[in-house]
């Protein structure tokens, strides 16, 4: 049985920082412990009361404790890295194993054990076996694996060539399948088990392939002419039949090996490309509004740093608009929280469709608050921006019959414009719009009000 140690793969510095990352995008505490209670990840904490157990292939490695159901999220990302890490080391045990099955046939003939494929096999045998025995066709066949039949799959004579033949015409072959004895038939047509093939022949040797007393397959020579083929000819090519089963194997060990080594590039590919999705989603949620699926309050912050110094180093302006939905907690008394939720998110999709440049972006700044970030954008542009806000609002016509301003839901905004300097930040960016929205509600609402510096 494979056993991973989860203490060995939390060492490792990425599969760790991947798990701090995911605790500070998720804002929770945990800490992970093995099966001997000793702690891998954090220390003992009985506050986190929530324990979640890491088993992977019926081996139990530890157990994850929070008190958030959100650490299900670490819980699947480990077990997703922990199953990659179980299966790496299942394929490699296995491919270690048929390795040293194929270094087992290592004292071949230094010829046909530098040979990759079985037509490469027959022929080193064809021009090996045809200068002490005078031969002129050579046919391999061997054991399908999915029938269990004998099936000729190679036969040639200097070059060699595939096809398969019905089991009814192997004739003497089958024989010597069954019996595992090799014959000599110096003149088949005086042999009642002869069937004619494609093939001219009237003497053959047929011997078995064996390996490990396992039959599979058998192989033959044979020429167009009546031979005389002596005990001392069919021992020699006997002795040179163990040699070629063992080159044969070891080719189709060869080409498993090939398998594996690819199955496992693939399934190490296929593994990290489904933690990286993982981890993309886990981003998504972490910076996306789920109600209005605009950007959070934590995306802002970060996207707005970002901006304030790229705007900085080119010497552009920035703006800023905070907008808020007019008495909208009067609309959430009045009509519930249901429409409540359902005209938030009308107005998310106005910002959204209102912003142009893909440098801009529309957040949820807060309950029924809104931002949008406006980068290479002066005061005047700003502006263009909260009008065409204001007039898609008004064109909802949501209904708002407890709004003092219009029969409909409206939004106030306060904008704010900037050249970022070494004398302001982007903290002084938003008190400006927060000042500005304030101005906008205390004289009425239903409008926008502009503090800038440029």
């Amino acid at each position: 049985m494979v056993y991973l140690s989860l203490k060995k793969v939390l060492l490792r510095p990425k599969i760790m920082a991947i798990i701090e990352q995911l605790q500070q995008q998720l804002e929770i505490e945990i800490n992970i412990c093995d099966t001997e209670n000793n702690y891998l990840l954090g220390q003992y904490d009985a506050s986190l009361h929530l324990r979640q157990q890491l088993e992977i292939e019926g081996q139990i490695l530890g157990w994850i404790h929070s008190k958030s159901e959100k650490s299900i999220i670490i819980l699947d990302v480990l077990s997703l890295i922990l199953q990659q890490e179980f299966e790496k080391k299942s394929l490699a045990n296995e491919i270690l194993e048929k390795y040293e099955e194929v270094n087992f046939f290592y004292d071949i003939s230094s010829k046909i054990s530098t040979c990759l494929k079985i037509e490469e096999v027959i022929q080193v045998i064809y021009y090996e076996v045809k200068k002490l025995i005078n031969f002129d066709y050579i046919s391999v066949i061997l054991v399908n694996s999915e029938t269990g039949e004998l099936e000729t799959l190679i036969t040639g004579r200097e070059k060699v060539i595939k096809r398969t033949v019905g089991q009814a015409k192997l004739g003497i072959a089958s024989y010597v399948f069954n019996s595992g004895e090799a014959e000599i038939i110096n003149d088949v047509l005086t042999d009642s088990r002869y069937s004619p093939s494609t093939t001219i022949m009237r003497s053959l040797i047929c011997a078995p392939l064996t390996i490990q007393n396992e039959i599979i397959g058998v192989i033959n020579i044979s020429h167009p002419e009546v031979m005389a083929y002596t005990t001392s000819d069919l021992k020699l090519f006997v002795s040179l039949t163990y040699q070629v089963a063992a080159a044969i194997q070891t080719v189709q060990y060869y080409e498993q090996l090939k398998e594996y080594s690819q199955t496992l590039e693939q399934k190490v590919a296929e593994r990290t490309l489904e933690l990286e999705n993982a981890k993309y989603e886990l981003e998504k949620l972490a910076t996306i509004d789920q109600l209005t699926k605009l950007a959070n309050r934590r995306k802002f912050d970060e996207y707005l740093q970002s901006e304030w110094k790229r705007m900085k180093r080119e010497k552009r302006p920035i703006s800023l608009i905070l907008c808020d939905v007019d008495y909208f907690k009067l609309y959430n008394d009045y009509y519930g929280h249901l429409l409540g939720d359902q005209c938030l998110k009308k107005v998310a999709q106005v910002l959204q469709n209102t912003i142009r440049s893909p440098a801009d972006l529309a957040v949820r700044y807060g309950g029924e608050e809104f931002a949008i970030v406006l980068s290479n954008t002066n005061s005047d542009g700003a502006i263009r921006v909260a009008q065409r806000i204001q007039f898609a609002i008004e064109n909802l016509k949501v209904p708002h019959q407890l709004s003092t301003v219009s029969q409909y839901v409206t939004i106030s905004q306060g904008i704010s414009s900037l050249f970022p300097s070494q004398n302001n930040t982007s903290e002084v960016l938003i008190k400006l719009a927060d000042l500005g929205l304030y101005q906008a509600k205390n004289s009425g609402r239903n409008r926008y009000v502009l503090n800038s510096s440029n």
